[in-house]
């Protein structure tokens, strides 16, 4: 009989204490941020040495350093030296106080460690806020202080974006990258423009040079990454990057609804052929009817019924129309008649709750033809949802608004997620997507 041996437990790893010394500028703090998030077994260290910290600043500084904010706010706030007020006033901006994170930052443009980089954070404030004097200022600071080159190129870049220079914005952002390859914030501008105006593979490798040490352009690279992958059809990849964002900041839920969505469409079969045949037979249904010859008494009527398209003609049954004052068996032969030529019959589709057709075009409501025109570029919608509505054809807020939700979730990679999303956008504009 074989005498089973024990095999002695692999030993602990020894437990660091990572801020044994505390960084005081920013180059410090990125250093310590790259180490403590360079993998999953340093994060989880990080945080089981942080749960046995007194100290205000090493707290404030370690929490931050593991993506949460809310938590070190509290901290920071008693904390002692620039690099602290400088973080308090990042996680006071995370946490929905860009006031309090304004005060922060103006406190600290004479630094003498961390001046730069307080001006680059309310230069962007400045610009969310659309205070161009404000940016106009910031920037005048970076050029005339010490601030590097890469800083003012980059920042330069930020300012012409903002004013809708996207090619001023590009060339700022490459040339801040040849004074600096590891300027992250340019980097990740540069990748994100280049992202939206299709460059999928240089975005990408502007992407990979990205690290954790990057914080919060880390996370924003691995959430496009996922986007971008899941667009080239490699889920396994999208899924990866989405994981990633979980681990490194667990409070993040949109990670969490990308990483659920992608796990999803990993299970899911895509008929292509079947969403052309969808595609052709909602474009079908758009056509006005007036596009077809029909008696006077016929457009007439189906015109007081409020039927502008075959969509909202299929809706209808043959007892319906002719129940309506004026429209007899010769009209009603008409219709079946037209419809016929486009394989379509009475009564094929069940009606909206509004009484209009599902594929009917909505006109605008007066004084709103502008705002139905706008381009969905417009919108501000995350990549994902940019980048469905682009694969469905959906250009403007018109088309969006004369979609379905079952056509948007039939969309390859488009989830509840992205819906919600849209529809939040659109009650803010006092629309809906169509019943």
């Amino acid at each position: 009989m074989d005498i089973e041996t024990s095999q002695p437990a692999p030993e602990a790893p020894a437990a660091r204490n990572w801020l044994e010394t505390v960084p005081t500028d920013w180059d410090g703090y990125v250093a310590f941020r790259r180490e403590a998030c360079a993998s999953r077994e340093a994060r989880e260290s990080l945080r089981s040495w942080l749960a046995d910290q007194q100290a205000a600043d090493k707290l404030g500084l370690g929490l931050c350093a593991a993506g949460q904010p809310a938590a070190a706010l509290r901290h920071l706030k008693s904390a002692e030296g620039d690099l602290c007020r400088l973080l308090l006033g990042w996680c006071l901006d995370r946490t929905g106080d860009p006031n309090g994170a304004s005060a922060a930052w103006t406190a600290l443009t004479a630094s003498t460690t961390v001046a730069n980089r307080a001006q680059l954070s309310l230069l962007d404030l400045h610009l969310r806020d659309r205070d161009a004097e404000g940016a106009a200022a910031c920037l005048q600071a970076l050029k005339t202080g010490n601030a590097p080159i890469a800083d003012v190129t980059y920042a330069e870049g930020v300012v012409a974006e903002a004013n809708g220079d996207h090619e001023g914005a590009v060339a700022s952002w490459r040339l801040a990258l040849q004074h600096d390859e590891a300027h992250a914030d340019a980097r990740f501008r540069l990748a994100h423009r280049l992202d939206l105006l299709g460059e999928d593979d240089e975005a990408l490798e502007l992407y990979l040079g990205l690290d954790a040490g990057d914080g919060a352009t880390w996370i924003g690279a691995l959430m496009n990454m996922g986007v971008l992958y899941e667009d080239i059809g490699d889920d396994r990849a999208a899924l990866r990057c989405f994981r990633r964002v979980v681990e490194a900041d667990p409070t993040n839920e949109r990670a969490r609804r990308y990483r659920a969505d992608a796990e999803s469409s990993m299970h899911q079969y895509y008929d292509e052929s079947r969403e052309r045949n969808v595609d052709k037979q909602n474009a079908v249904l758009r056509i006005p009817v007036t596009d077809f010859e029909l008696s006077v008494r016929a457009r007439n009527c189906l015109q007081r019924m409020n039927i502008h398209t075959l969509g909202d003609l299929v809706q209808r049954t043959e007892t319906e129309l002719l129940a309506f004052k004026n429209f007899g068996e010769t009209s009603l032969q008409e219709v079946k008649e037209i419809l016929s030529i486009k394989g379509l019959r009475l009564g094929m589709l069940p009606p909206s709750a509004s009484g209009a057709g599902n594929m009917a075009v909505i006109s605008p409501p007066a004084g709103e033809g502008d705002m139905n025109s706008m381009r969905i570029t417009e919108l501000d919608l995350s990549v994902r949802s940019r980048a469905a509505l682009s694969t469905l054809g959906i250009a403007t807020l018109n088309d969006l608004v004369n979609t379905t939700e079952s056509t948007l979730l039939s969309c390859k990679n488009f989830g509840q997620t992205s819906l919600d999303e849209i529809k939040s956008k659109l009650s803010s504009l006092g629309l809906s997507l169509n019943a």
